[in-house]
């Protein structure tokens, strides 16, 4: 019976990180596999399975947790709990993986996930470009439609995995050209969608190679290679062009900076930062979402009144999660979620499959509120766990 239960627990956890990178097209399926989940971890954690997550960086994160569930007690901000919530699924998320024995299961579904995902974006990119006769991928509902989420989560899904098959594919030798093909289709296909963070991340993933390799001629061929292809493709594809502010018109680089949206966001941030004297406790989530929103109407520097009517309804958050926890929950917890990636990055700083995911989800968190929705949540922790995995099967470098 606990053999069953543990292969059942085994199917059960894998299959949820299968079916996360399709949160954003409804979240039942994620939360009744999760709901089973948690019924069944009583009956299959051991004592010593606990041991697994004896580290500095998870306590961190669970006093930081802690600290938020008490400020917004202490100062009674309920309105705040929708969030508060999504913080303690992703600690509750961490526990649940630590009766898994087999580490790579999880891994593998993950990856069959977000190909699945890949494939079916494809489709519908090929089936509007037979009826189009072209794509555009720079800014709209249509983006979303295509990816099936949000570019910026599923850019991150796409990263994550490239990240998990350059991991496999030096695992693995019998299979690593499946995974390196594999790793090379999220390259191109993160390239094609024009995924910004996404495209600056496996920049940084590439060049820190470097700092790792043993074999320097075979390394540098593949990063070679990986350039010229990126050059090839950010030459011919004018929707990344786009996204990264590059036309014939010969605009200034004020111009240049009001195109991103995160000019505005940020800037409201930084207003409401010199305007704030709760630099301890913050102004709560939801006061400060208020807040922003209210700059944003107030503002007078918007290129024309339909992008301003447009951030307005948009209602963006902050758009960074470091500054998110600053302004909402006081300079606190800003230094334990500091604190908790100097310490994930100490421990495991001479893995290099370890380090390229600790890059992908910080520059990920400098540019969204990965902790504010239920996809950030379980990608966080999605994350923190196959690191954890991989630390665990070989503290080697490459």
């Amino acid at each position: 019976m606990k053999e069953f239960l543990n292969r059942s627990y085994l199917i059960l956890f894998s299959l949820y990180c299968g079916v996360i990178s399709f949160t954003d097209l409804g979240e039942a399926i994620p939360n009744i596999i999760l709901g089973i989940t948690i019924l069944l971890f009583p009956f299959v954690v051991k004592k010593t399975d606990w041991k697994k997550i004896q580290y500095k960086a998870f306590y961190i994160l669970i006093l930081l947790v802690f600290v938020i569930i008490f400020q917004s007690v202490l100062l009674s901000r309920w309105e705040d709990f929708n969030f508060v919530n999504k913080l303690v699924l992703l600690i509750i998320i961490i526990i649940l993986s630590i009766p898994i024995e087999k580490k790579l299961l999880p891994v593998f579904f993950f990856l069959l996930g977000s190909f699945f995902l890949l494939l079916l974006s494809s489709i519908k990119l090929f089936s509007i470009f037979l009826v189009l006769g072209k794509i555009d991928m720079t800014t709209g509902d249509q983006v979303a439609s295509i990816l099936l989420g949000d570019r910026p989560y599923v850019g991150y899904i796409y990263v994550t995995s490239f990240c998990l098959c350059l991991y496999i594919s030096n695992s693995l030798s019998k299979i690593k050209f499946l995974f390196y093909a594999l790793a090379f289709i999220y390259f191109i296909f993160i390239l094609i969608i024009s995924a910004r963070i996404s495209f600056i991340s496996l920049i940084i993933i590439i060049s820190s190679c470097f700092f790792y390799m043993k074999n320097i001629i075979k390394t540098s061929l593949i990063i070679l290679t990986l350039c010229f292809l990126g050059i090839l493709i950010f030459t011919f594809n004018h929707n990344l062009k786009k996204r990264f502010f590059i036309s014939n018109n010969n605009y200034s680089l004020e111009q240049l900076v009001k195109f991103e949206p995160r000019y505005y966001i940020w800037n409201c941030g930084y207003n409401i930062i010199i305007e704030n004297s709760d630099y301890l406790i913050g102004k709560g989530f939801v006061k400060v979402n208020n807040q922003l929103k209210t700059c944003y109407s107030s503002r007078k520097d918007f290129m024309d009144k339909k992008q301003q009517n447009y951030f307005v309804r948009r209602n963006f958050n902050t758009h960074n999660q470091f500054l998110n926890f600053f302004l909402s929950t006081g300079i606190l917890s800003l230094f334990l979620f500091v604190l908790f990636f100097v310490f994930w990055f100490k421990k495991d700083y001479k893995n290099y499959y370890v380090c390229i995911l600790i890059f992908a989800i910080f520059l990920f968190c400098l540019v969204e509120n990965v902790l504010s929705r239920q996809m950030g949540v379980e990608l966080f922790a999605l994350t923190l766990i196959f690191s954890n995995t991989i630390s665990n099967r070989d503290n080697t470098r490459m």
